[in-house]
């Protein structure tokens, strides 16, 4: 799990990576016209002592019309000498991913959007090698699969309370920004919880943000391990904290110790103070149990801070 700035700067070096390759292809067949075709080299070799003496000219005072009249010259036989072997202007010219930048990474004085777009792609491989991102999405959550009968506790039957339920999701996702503010679903194993986290944050992450996501269990296993191990830094900790958004599944299955309290309680706080939306997902129901697994101080936080949904319905694994 890396930072935004770290997946940023892996994904400049990508296009730098991708930039060389582009040239040392373009040089490779150039290398292998020049063979097959000896008149082409020579064109070539007489455009370069061409240019360089323009240069010459120009930096010694010598007759630069001439030098120019020659490269000038130079340049129309070596365009000749690439015809009649049957290549075109472009041929030798490498061909870069980006028309923007040209895979320098930079365009108009800013990083180009390709290189954000690659950092987006390795984000979403983070969180694919975690979850079944790629499985879920709005599309494919199936409210035809709950209960169409009234549910007691709702007031209304399970099926058309999920159906409002995805489309308040969905509506979150597109609009999502720093005031969007912290959900947190909660219901028994299998009704779907992780699969609306997950849509939201993959539609989230093609609008253009930061996502993360993390397992209560791994998250709070790494951040003990870093926490013991002074050479590594809290580089988890940091990436959470300053991600657009961080999903935060099953909470409820980590191994709870003062230490997992007191990372929860920092991570929540700065996120919270930063504006930064947390979406929690829980098996647990009973907020009670919260108080009581988390102490008042980080249940107050989670729950006092999120817009809250329970999940009805059975497991849709099973």
């Amino acid at each position: 799990m890396r930072t935004k700035d770290e997946l940023f700067r892996a994904a400049q070096r990508e296009v730098a990576a991708r930039r060389q390759r582009a040239v040392m292809q373009a040089e490779d067949a150039r290398r292998a016209a020049f063979a097959a075709h000896p008149d082409l080299a020579a064109a070539d070799d007489a455009q370069m002592h061409a240019g360089l003496a323009l240069a010459k000219a120009a930096a010694l005072g010598g007759d630069v019309e001439a030098a120019r009249t020659a490269l000038t010259q130079a340049d129309a036989a070596l365009a000749d000498a690439a015809k009649a072997a049957g290549y075109d202007e472009a041929a030798f010219a490498p061909a870069f991913a980006c028309p923007l930048c040209r895979d320098t990474g930079m365009y108009q004085g800013a990083p180009c959007r390709c290189v954000a777009d690659i950092a987006r792609r390795l984000r979403r491989e983070e969180i694919n090698a975690a979850s079944p991102l790629g499985l879920c999405e709005f599309a494919t959550f199936d409210v035809t699969r709950y209960p169409a009968e009234p549910e007691p506790e709702l007031g209304m039957p399970v099926q058309a309370y999920m159906e409002k339920l995805l489309h308040f999701c969905e509506n979150y996702a597109q609009k999502f920004g720093p005031q969007s503010g912290n959900l947190l679903f909660m219901g028994h194993a299998g009704l779907g919880k992780t699969h609306l986290a997950l849509a939201i944050a993959g539609a989230v992450l093609d609008g253009g943000h930061d996502v993360l996501y993390a397992s209560a269990a791994a998250l709070a296993a790494r951040l003990g391990r870093e926490h013991f191990d002074f050479d590594s830094g809290d580089e988890w900790l940091t990436a959470c904290q300053q991600a657009d958004l961080l999903i935060l599944d099953d909470l409820g299955t980590e191994y709870i110790t003062p230490l997992t309290i007191s990372v929860l309680y920092e991570l929540i706080n700065a996120r919270m103070l930063a504006n930064r939306p947390t979406v929690y997902t829980t098996n647990i129901t009973d907020q009670s149990v919260f108080v009581a697994r988390y102490t008042e101080k980080v249940a107050s936080r989670m729950l006092g801070g999120c817009k809250i949904f329970k999940f009805f319905g059975a497991d849709q694994r099973l």
